[in-house]
């Protein structure tokens, strides 16, 4: 019996674990395949925030991926704001006449369970919010109020970019870095191929299996002319003929 409950236990927890979305950004986390979701895109930057109305006139506002202090120039006078000096979350109480903060961008937590949320803890209120993502195939982001007791609160965000998609892998390497390791690559075996068909088809010895040895012992000269060359905006220059050439003689 018991070899049956530690299997079921090892089972479940497996499960959890690879449905745990962890946070790799403020609003993006990635699940362990590979997919994750990023909120990055659902307000663009200098936007105003999302917000979702109850229906007894409160209203909450949010912004996932930046701390705003946005606030509603139409909204009565405020005899007290704690959304002044930032917010990613925050509720204008209508009874109080108040601006409650109920979250900032460095709080976000992501968390599983009947889908992905977003968790808010505000220790100086001591409230908390849970915002589920759900995922919607209409362009729109959509936010709306779910409920609300004992200083908790359940809200809904319905967006396209709740979606998990594949995150880019940031541990692959860049193309930059592709090219330069091709080039060195190509390099090493150019070396190596003409080193070697100098040395046993040709009996070269010391520098001479160096391949194409000309082009190498000049390529400072000629790397100095270049640079010559873009100097006088690209004009080829009047030189003095060689000595041993056929204008000098």
């Amino acid at each position: 019996m018991c070899k049956y409950l530690a299997v079921v236990f090892f089972c479940l927890f497996n499960f959890s674990f690879a449905n745990e979305c962890k946070r790799i950004s403020d609003c993006s986390c990635e699940y362990n395949d590979g997919t994750g979701v990023s909120l990055k895109l659902v307000i663009d930057l200098g936007d105003q925030p999302l917000w979702a109305n109850e229906t007894n006139g409160n209203v909450y506002y949010f912004n996932p991926c930046k701390d705003i202090n946005w606030t509603d120039k139409y909204l009565p006078n405020i005899k007290k704001n704690e959304c002044e000096k930032g917010y990613t979350l925050c509720k204008y109480d209508a009874h109080k006449l108040e601006l409650i903060q109920l979250g900032d961008l460095q709080e976000t937590q992501f968390s599983t369970g009947q889908g992905l949320y977003l968790n808010y803890n505000v220790k100086s209120n001591k409230r908390t919010t849970y915002v589920k993502l759900v995922c919607t195939s209409d362009k729109k982001t959509y936010f709306f109020f779910e409920s609300s007791s004992n200083d908790v609160t359940h809200l809904l965000l319905f967006s396209p970019y709740a979606c998990p998609i594949v995150l880019e892998d940031y541990s692959k390497p860049s193309t930059g870095t592709v090219l330069v390791i091709m080039f060195f690559v190509g390099l090493l075996s150019y070396f190596a191929i003409g080193i070697t068909v100098n040395a046993f088809y040709l009996g070269a010895r010391g520098m001479e299996m160096v391949p194409h040895l000309d082009f190498w012992r000049d390529l400072p000269n000629l790397v100095r002319e270049g640079a010559q060359f873009l100097r006088n905006g690209c004009k080829v220059t009047n030189q003095a003929p060689d000595p041993d050439s056929y204008d000098a003689i």
